[in-house]
């Protein structure tokens, strides 16, 4: 078996699937024990050729729905996200073989404007920031499985516009922290979520679960907290879960 395979075998089992079907493995198998998954990764990092030369990603700059889209298809296809997949899509990597991703528009949009390495960084950042792993598994992923489908039930809230205007005031009050060396995505990101990829605070979660209590809105706690659907959608179902524990 050549090294590329075994590599791809591996990244398939971090990331939870079958490497053959793509099927989603047992929760309670042991490959998704914590120990398994870096032991995992710690093999193929080893196994990947190393490189020596710097790998910057400071000027990548791929817009963030691109880069929403492009999980998607790959979720679609039954392969995971991860970091490489995601460098040879917009690369137009020669690897992939499915119509649903050789004939999307994003596919190879990015060849020529940036090198291998460079995205190779940016995405393993990128998921890294958006609770995935860099093998394209999402973090967390065991809990939320076991939580509620509370934002797939019929959208309600009864939150009356003056609890509204008073939980946009209080999150107002919480100001920003995080706004020194953001990266370029982060910085466009937050033209529509101001706070987008700012830390959860206790005050924050505290305002979180008691507006669950009167809504499943997305839309409308997305922009009441300023922060972008999936934030608030994993955000919430932590919490949900943590409380029914």
């Amino acid at each position: 078996m050549d090294i590329h395979k075994t590599i791809a075998i591996l990244e398939a089992l971090v990331s939870g699937r079958s490497p053959e079907t793509g099927e989603v493995l047992n929760a309670e198998s042991v490959l998704n024990e914590r120990d398994v998954i870096r032991a995992l990764q710690c093999a193929i990092d080893h196994l990947k050729p190393r490189d020596d030369t710097p790998r910057d990603h400071s000027d990548v700059d791929i817009d963030d729905e691109d880069i929403q889209t492009a999980i998607r298809l790959f979720r679609e296809c039954n392969m995971s996200p991860t970091y490489s997949r995601l460098t040879g899509f917009f690369l137009a990597a020669r690897s992939f073989k499915k119509d649903l991703l050789t004939s999307h528009k994003l596919y190879g949009k990015h060849k020529g404007s940036y090198q291998k390495g460079q995205l190779l960084n940016f995405f393993s950042a990128y998921l890294l920031d958006h609770d995935y792993s860099k093998h394209g598994k999402r973090i967390r992923k065991k809990e939320l499985s076991e939580g509620p489908d509370f934002f797939q039930k019929e959208v309600f809230n009864s939150l009356s516009e003056e609890a509204i205007d008073q939980l946009k005031e209080k999150i107002n009050e919480l100001g920003i922290i995080k706004t020194e060396n953001l990266a370029d995505y982060i910085q466009k990101v937050r033209v529509k979520y101001p706070r987008s990829h700012e830390p959860w605070t206790e005050m924050e979660d505290g305002l979180l679960s008691e507006a669950l209590q009167k809504t499943n809105d997305l839309n409308l706690l997305s922009g009441l907290f300023q922060r972008g659907l999936t934030a608030i959608e994993r955000r919430g179902e932590k919490l949900i879960y943590q409380n029914q524990k």
